[in-house]
C-alpha cells in the first residue's frame, strides 16, 4: 500500500510542529495508567492482512473517539473499553532515548504524543474485528484522502512512530508492517532518527524469552 505523498506531507509537518511544542520544553503527558497487561495478537491466518477492504464491506467504520484517553500510542480507553490497534507495537514506557546531548526522554511517552497529534489531524475512522473480551477490543483504522482509503498503522509505521508486532510466538501479525518498517528504520524516520531506539519487539521477545527459562527451571 503506498500511502499518498502530499498526505504525508501534510499530516506529518502538522504533527511535528504539535510534537516540537510538547516535547522540547518538557514532555507533557496524561497521568501514567496502571500497567496493563500486553494482549498477545494472534497473526492473520495464512499470513494475510486481515485489515478490512477500503469499501469496507462487512464492516462498520466509526469516527475515531477524540475523547478517548491514549494509555500508549497503541491503545486508548473509550467508553469503558480498551481499544488496540491491530499490528501496531508501540515503543514501551519506561525505556529511553537520548533526543539530544545529555537529554533523554521516555520513548513511550514521545511516541503518545505523536500518535495523539497523528490521530488529531488525520481524523481515522475505526471498526473492530476481535473482541477479546467484552472490555478489550482489537480494531483497524483508516484515513481518508480524496475518495482513497489508508491504512493508520501502516501509516505510523511507515513514519517510524510504530513497529510491527508479533505474537507470543514471534509471528508477526501483519507480515506487510515489516516493509513498512525496514523503509522506516533505513530513512531514520520518526524514532528510527534516535541511535539508542529501544526497539520494542525486541525487548518483550527477550522477556518473553526469559519468562520461559523461569517456568522451564521452575517445574523442574
Amino acid at each position: 500500500m503506498q500511502v499518498s505523498t502530499i498526505m504525508l506531507i501534510a499530516i506529518v509537518a502538522r504533527s511535528l510542529v504539535f510534537a516540537y511544542a510538547a516535547v522540547v520544553p518538557a514532555v507533557q503527558v496524561p497521568a501514567r495508567p496502571e500497567p496493563v497487561p500486553v494482549q498477545a495478537q494472534a497473526p492473520a491466518p495464512d499470513g494475510r492482512d486481515p485489515t478490512p477492504s477500503a469499501d469496507g464491506n462487512g464492516s462498520k467504520f466509526v469516527p475515531f473517539p477524540m475523547t478517548a484517553q491514549f494509555e500508549t500510542a497503541d491503545s486508548w480507553i473509550a467508553d469503558g473499553k480498551r481499544y488496540r490497534l491491530y499490528g501496531l507495537q508501540a515503543c514501551l514506557r519506561g525505556t529511553s532515548v537520548t533526543i539530544a546531548p545529555g537529554v533523554k526522554r521516555d520513548c513511550g511517552e514521545l511516541n503518545l504524543i505523536m500518535a495523539q497529534a497523528i490521530v488529531r489531524d488525520s481524523k481515522p475512522v475505526c471498526t473492530t474485528i476481535r473482541e477479546l473480551d467484552a472490555s478489550n477490543l482489537l480494531v483497524v483504522c483508516q484515513t481518508t484522502t480524496g475518495k482513497t482509503r489508508y491504512d493508520l498503522a501502516t501509516f505510523m509505521i511507515a513514519q517510524g512512530w510504530g513497529f510491527a508486532a508479533v505474537s507470543s510466538t514471534g509471528q508477526l501479525v501483519v507480515p506487510g508492517y515489516r516493509l513498512a518498517e525496514q523503509g522506516a528504520r533505513e530513512a531514520r524516520e520518526g524514532l528510527w532518527a534516535y541511535s539508542d531506539l529501544p526497539h520494542p519487539v525486541s525487548i518483550l521477545i527477550g522477556q518473553g524469552q526469559q519468562q520461559s527459562s523461569k517456568d522451564v527451571v521452575g517445574k523442574q
